[in-house]
């Protein structure tokens, strides 16, 4: 009786734990979108960001470094997620060709 028990445990513990390796492998991205920008809630733990806590090293948030004026539209001198995310996707829409 202990012997069948200890299958059963056994056999438990290791399907519990392949449910968490498969979870593990569907984390979200911390990408927002196809542009290679991180999500909003990466940089400055969510909160609204300055143009002094926009990444230098990222290549995808060079243009929103330039142009961080542009992003900021309620002028506030921060650009809070809704913002970002509009700018973003902005960038990426492509304008189509005539």
């Amino acid at each position: 009786m202990t012997y069948s028990r200890s299958i059963v445990s056994l056999a438990l513990v290791a399907s519990l734990s392949a449910g968490v390796a498969f979870a593990q492998g569907n984390a979200p991205q911390a990408q927002s979108d196809d542009s290679g920008a991180p999500a909003f809630s990466s940089l400055n733990d969510g909160k609204p960001i300055r143009r002094g806590d926009v990444p230098k090293d990222v290549d995808a948030l060079k243009e929103l470094r330039a142009h961080f004026n542009e992003a900021d539209t309620n002028h506030d001198g921060r650009v809070d997620e809704g913002e970002y995310n509009a700018y973003i996707n902005k960038a990426n829409v492509k304008q189509p060709q005539r």
